[in-house]
């Protein structure tokens, strides 16, 4: 770990020094630096030469910092508590992430056919996940009724195939169309 950590900063202490002469090119040719020798080559050609030569430096300087950003950005992992849903037996510890328990919440609100489309998010918490649900529905039939049966069976069928504890699930019916003519479901 200490070999990967030291060889990130040797390669990104060695592009900004990189860098840095790239830049240091580009003021040499545009006349804000004298460096002996290299002034002179870049004083000899056309101005206009000279100003794309130097930009071509400055473009080279970026694409090296950019470089040297993605090379710390190497190999950092977030913390998995920060990014999954932790859950944890006696055999030890696993980590599902948010998107696959919204994935499976989705699954459950497509097979409701009172449902016609639903958009759906997950948050891990301390000791658990809360689930927001905002539903488009068909009208007709008790919609408090549909909301208390959809908490009782997300809350169940998620807590059952992870073992992670539901805290909350929040629903929410954003509209409501007339019918409940068989169309293609749109779950989000």
């Amino acid at each position: 770990m200490k070999s990967d950590k030291l060889r990130k900063t040797i390669v990104s202490f060695a592009l900004i020094v990189f860098a840095a002469i790239l830049l240091l090119f580009a003021a040499c040719c545009w006349g804000i630096v004298e460096l002996g020798g290299v002034i002179e080559y870049f004083e000899s050609g056309n101005i206009a030469v000279r100003v794309l030569i130097g930009m071509l430096f400055v473009l080279l300087a970026v694409c090296v910092f950019y470089a040297v950003i993605q090379t710390v950005k190497l190999g950092k992992k977030k913390n998995p508590a920060e990014m999954n849903t932790l859950m944890q037996n006696n055999a030890g510890t696993s980590y599902i992430s948010s998107d696959a328990v919204a994935g499976m919440i989705q699954r459950i609100l497509k097979r409701n056919n009172k449902i016609k489309s639903a958009n759906c998010t997950v948050n891990p918490v301390e000791d658990g996940i809360v689930s927001d649900v905002q539903l488009v529905v068909f009208s007709g039939g008790d919609l408090t009724k549909l909301c208390s049966d959809i908490q009782h069976q997300i809350k169940s069928e998620v807590e059952t195939a992870t073992g992670i504890p539901v805290r909350n699930v929040s629903v929410s019916i954003v509209q409501t169309v007339e019918g409940n003519t068989p169309v293609e479901k749109r779950v989000n």
